[in-house]
């Protein structure tokens, strides 16, 4: 979504008129464009037009019928469309159709235009064959204006109401009187489509206004005439708007035209736009929206022009209606749908933005402030006008990025790491070098690279240790390698933060490094550090350096070191964070932490932060946003890195749906505001409850229907409850729209329900006050009487049995934990090797193929045999077997990442799914695995103890079972042993 000049998109008009605003524009730009700024009282966009967050809707979300002729909002907050299946009411979650005609009084289904009685807040929905009724809330009133298509309808000062048809002009009063207006009272042509009601103003006071097949004319009320307004072509109007700078504006098919408070006459649009236009609506920052037959939408600011149109996510290029709503969001409705556009918090980029793929792995800043985005499918680097793909060699159409940094010694130079092609060298977006298997690695997978500060050498984290690589004339040589038999905790490498010593924490899958620099260049001692000492964390996706402290962000919470001593911290749930896994770690300019996760983002505040390092509070506040504040998804994901802040001081994230940008200055002012939820309903066993309504002794169920008018993504709005008189705690209900109770005892109930957006603070309460009557025996004069009688009886029994009880109970529930404890763990866990067992497999393989297909990601898995592990039982017993055994299952579980999933399958055959994983990628894993069996050692059995495995491999294909996919592999796993065992088959079933 660019913005696009306007000359560039002139398309010369058939009126003298837009003929000569093209003549001045060209000879002089500078005076229109101050023409411009006049006539719009300067706007200035509040942010671009492809950075507005877009979403549309269709049928397939429940909406009737694709064409949205009219969009409005009623005094609740319910946005009602006009389809041709009938007007529609929309709450954020559903629509309520209103098509059957015997309710409506509708002479067809069909609505070409919905509008609120400012006076009476009553819905008026016109539409075919003389088509008009109003609705207020309960009743459907239908006013007879004739049998052609009514097009639009205002409401004057007097209640009365006008009605656009195509046989001429309809004045309505609240008898059901009328009075029709032709050509003989005036009007250019009998086909009027557009209405307009005008505010007072210098040249002339209210009025109606009315735009014809054959042009523009106003009501005059001594004469009770139309008069034609000649200033304005006779051609069909589209769109009448004024302005609240009292500028009016009329839309035809010969081009836009104004006029200013004080002129008599409207003048050409100083601008050539694209056209016909057929809506205009005033931006609160005001810029004019406005839609068009054939190009989309388009926005104009001074001399600016923004358009979005079916390329850049709009349902449908045919505009028909645009409408702001009282959050400031933009609805645009089309022949193909409507679409909301927002300014929201985070600005999201996708590959209608230019991205080369949506699951992006990392994004970073260059020296020239580009920013960079990597995805499964190739990178792609900021232009003016948006993304676009770097391509231009063989390596870069479909690589899969990890990582990506540029390098500290050229502003031209940017370092990639990839899955399954190393290290990539790019200078000025064309692959200058190349690290990889080839020259010096033992895999191409590359997790994370970090050029050293004005120095040739960068080092490159691998899952087989740490290396260091320099780059001498476009090339890239290994110069060392670090590995756990020099001191690191682990070889697989996922982050590497240097500090201000020149140390490198360099984190891993399951511990933590601490490399102490040594004299000469690129050269450390590697040592352990024992995280078992301060925290639970063990899995280090991403770290910085601020304020003279370490922070690195886990599978488990924040953990945090100063320079100065070993005072580590640990920031998890215990402390108030909202979740566990943090992917990514930023400090914005003001100190502020920002943290990222497959959940949302968290932002916690300098004040917070500070005070919990000084131990002056124990939990912190936070604020959490997702994709109600703009994010295209919440869940975010690693890389190296998955976050950065760009020159701005804009901090970027890598998203599974598109890269994440925002602005960490706006946060305090763009606060959210949550919606007032709304009672839709009270039902009960005998039907519809209303206010103060008294429920019958004998009724058993009561539900409520609620939610909230908000459209900031009203999917993600949470609710509250509770129901006074039963219980005075505000219950969580998530999202869910509807709460139940039953079999409440007597009494005065007030049902109160709140919302919040996620991380927002909760609305005002909405109630429902109601009684519930009680039957004789349940008045408290019945049981005073009845309870008085019982306490003798009781009291005696009680004080016997409840000793016995109380130590009866406690002896059932330790015995009943202790067999549940053994249950599960004989259930889903092997009991030799500690791994998921061949039912757990199961379970979660069939989770992650319906996962895979609802959202079309990779899926692989892999069967392990052990060759000859009978021979190995012969020679060693079974007790070496065990240990053989357990010896491996250890080592696969160790190679795998933590989103996979390993299982002993049988005897000597262990299983592995791979998720959001393709099989290239998966098959190199399987490969390594091959490789250390190959090479392990069984000291405590045995020297010359040795075994070998084979695998099976195979991904998920389209429509197939997960019993189908371990048939797949199954076969590819007795293809393998059938060729000489020790070897991979990759099984590719049948689509």
């Amino acid at each position: 979504m660019a913005v696009t000049s306007a000359l560039t998109w002139f398309r010369w008009p058939t009126s003298t008129y837009a003929v000569i605003a093209f003549y001045c524009l060209f000879f002089n730009p500078e005076s229109f464009a101050q023409n411009v700024n006049d006539i719009l009282a300067r706007p200035t966009p509040e942010k671009p037009l492809n950075e507005y967050a877009l979403r549309s809707w269709t049928t397939r979300d429940g909406l009737p019928h694709n064409s949205v002729n009219r969009i409005t909002q009623s005094e609740e907050g319910y946005l009602w469309l006009a389809t041709w299946e009938g007007p529609v009411r929309y709450n954020g979650r559903d629509f309520t159709v209103f098509d059957d005609i015997d309710e409506t009084k509708m002479p067809e289904a069909g609505a070409l235009d919905i509008t609120i009685n400012p006076n009476t807040n009553d819905i008026i929905v016109a539409g075919p064959r003389g088509g008009l009724v109003t609705f207020d809330g309960d009743t459907w009133q239908p006013y007879k204006v004739g049998s052609a298509y009514v097009f639009e309808t205002v409401i004057d000062s007097n209640n009365q109401m006008w009605a656009a048809t195509g046989a001429g002009v309809y004045r309505v009063s609240a008898d059901g009187n009328h009075r029709h207006y032709t050509v003989a009272d005036g009007l250019p042509d009998v086909a009027a489509f557009r209405l307009y009601r005008s505010e007072q103003t210098e040249h002339r006071g209210p009025t109606i206004w009315v735009g014809t097949r054959e042009g523009l004319a106003y009501w005059d009320a001594e004469t009770d005439r139309f008069i034609q307004e000649r200033s304005i072509p006779s051609s069909q109007v589209r769109a009448i708007r004024m302005i609240s700078n009292g500028v009016m504006l009329v839309a035809s098919d010969d081009g836009l035209f104004y006029r200013r408070p004080l002129e008599q006459d409207f003048n050409v649009w100083p601008q050539p736009i694209r056209g016909p236009i057929t809506e205009i609506k005033e931006g609160s920052d005001g810029c004019l929206w406005v839609g068009t037959f054939e190009y989309g939408l388009g926005r104009i600011c001074n001399t600016t022009q923004e358009w979005i149109s079916l390329q850049d996510g709009l349902p449908n290029s045919h505009v028909l209606d645009i409408f702001r709503d009282r959050e400031d969001n933009i609805w645009v409705s089309t022949h193909g749908g409507f679409a909301q556009l927002r300014k929201a918090l985070f600005t999201s980029f996708t590959p209608n933005h230019g991205l080369h793929g949506a699951y992006v792995r990392s994004v970073n800043t260059d020296a020239e402030g580009n920013i960079w985005v990597g995805t499964n499918d190739g990178l792609s680097r900021q232009t003016t006008n948006g993304f676009e793909p770097v391509s231009g060699n063989p390596v870069l159409e479909a690589l899969s990025v990890l990582s990506i940094v540029p390098a500290s010694t050229s502003r031209s130079v940017v370092y990639v790491g990839s899955y399954t092609e190393g290290v990539l060298q790019l200078t000025d977006g064309n692959v200058t070098a190349q690290l990889s298997r080839k020259n010096g690695l033992i895999s191409n997978e590359i997790r994370v690279v970090k050029p050293l500060t004005n120095s040739p050498y960068i080092l490159v984290g691998t899952p087989d240790g740490l290396y260091v690589a320099e780059e001498t004339a476009n090339s890239l040589r290994v110069v060392k390698r670090y590995t756990k038999a020099d001191g690191m905790a682990s070889d697989f490498v996922t982050s590497i933060t240097e500090d201000s010593d020149g140390g490198l924490w360099v984190g891993s899958t399951n511990a933590l490094s601490y490399f102490a620099p040594l004299e000469g260049a690129a050269s450390w001692q590697p040592e352990p550090i024992d995280l078992a000492l301060f925290t639970d964390a063990r899995n280090i996706f991403a770290g910085t350096f601020h304020a003279n402290r370490i922070w690195l962000a886990t599978a488990h919470g924040v953990i945090t070191r100063s320079m100065e001593e070993d005072d580590w911290r640990w920031l998890s749930r215990d402390q108030g964070l909202p979740f566990d896994k943090h992917f990514t770690i930023d400090f914005d300019a003001d100190n502020n932490l920002w943290l990222g996760g497959s959940r949302g983002v968290l932002r916690i505040s300098d004040g917070e932060l500070s005070a919990w390092l000084n131990q002056e509070l124990e939990r912190v506040n936070y604020k959490l946003f997702t994709e109600a504040d703009g994010m295209i998804s919440r869940q975010l994901t690693t890389g190296g890195p998955a976050s950065t802040i760009d020159s701005n001081g804009h901090i970027w994230f890598a998203s599974a749906m598109g890269a994440i940008k925002v602005n960490p200055e706006l946060v305090e002012e763009h606060a959210v505001e949550s919606p007032v939820a709304v009672i839709e309903s009270v039902t009960s066993d005998t039907g519809t409850l209303a206010w103060n309504d008294t429920l019958a002794p004998g009724n058993t169920r009561i539900g409520f229907q609620y939610v909230g008018l908000g459209y900031h993504m009203p999917e993600h709005i949470e609710y509250q409850v509770r129901m006074i008189g039963f219980d005075q705690r505000w219950i969580d209900r998530g999202d869910t729209l509807q709460t139940e109770y039953t079999a409440l005892p007597p009494g005065q109930y007030t049902f109160s329900v709140r919302t919040r957006y996620p991380g927002g603070d909760w609305s005002a309460a909405t109630d429902f006050k109601f009684t519930k009557a009680a039957y004789f025996y349940q008045k408290p004069w019945f049981w005073f009487i009845s309870v008085l009688a019982m306490i003798t009886l009781t009291s005696t029994v009680v004080h016997i049995r409840i000793r016995s009880l109380k130590n009866t109970r406690a002896r059932l529930q330790a015995m009943v934990r202790e067999q549940t404890k053994e249950l599960e763990a004989l259930a889903l866990q092997d009991s030799l090797t500690g791994l998921a067992n061949r039912r757990a497999f199961d379970q979660q393989l069939a989770r992650e193929v319906q996962n895979s297909a609802r959202h079309n990601t990779p899926l692989t898995i892999a069967l392990l045999d052990l060759d000859f592990f009978k021979q190995i039982n012969d020679r060693f017993l079974h007790a070496g077997g065990d240990i053989i055994l357990k010896q491996v299952a250890l080592f696969i579980a160790d190679s795998v990442r933590e989103v996979d999933h390993v299982a002993r399958w049988g005897g000597e055959e262990f299983a592995i799914i791979f998720p959001q994983t393709a099989m290239e990628e998966a098959s190199q894993v399987v490969e390594r695995i091959r490789l250390g069996i190959e090479a392990m050692r069984f000291d405590k059995v045995d020297s010359n103890a040795r075994v070998t495995v084979s695998i099976g491999i195979t991904a998920l294909l389209p429509n197939i079972s997960a019993a189908q996919l371990l048939k797949q592999a199954d076969r590819a796993l007795y293809e393998a042993k059938s060729k000489g065992r020790n070897r991979i088959v990759r099984g590719y079933g049948e689509s």
